[in-house]
């Protein structure tokens, strides 16, 4: 099992997209948005149609920097960091 000093490392070097002012936020809204799961009891793995895309959206508009349009599926084959 990692320790939580390693965990705390792995998460504080995440990387985030940036671009002059604008970010992409999805990586660390959804790390958080799956640590919560995994708090409140949620097994291992995570259906992503049904339990994290609809999600992940709503957490993007409410705390991402305003867009036309959200993708929340580009973390996934980005996060490999």
């Amino acid at each position: 099992m990692i320790s939580l000093e390693a965990l705390q490392s792995a998460i504080s070097n995440v990387s985030v997209w940036r671009q002059g002012d604008v970010c992409a936020p999805h990586k660390p809204l959804l790390l958080l948005y799956v640590l919560s799961q995994y708090k409140a009891g949620h097994p291992r793995l995570f259906n992503y149609g049904l339990e994290i895309h609809e999600q992940l959206t709503r957490l993007l508009k409410e705390f991402g920097p305003k867009r036309r349009t959200d993708y929340p599926n580009m973390p996934f084959w980005r996060l490999r960091n």
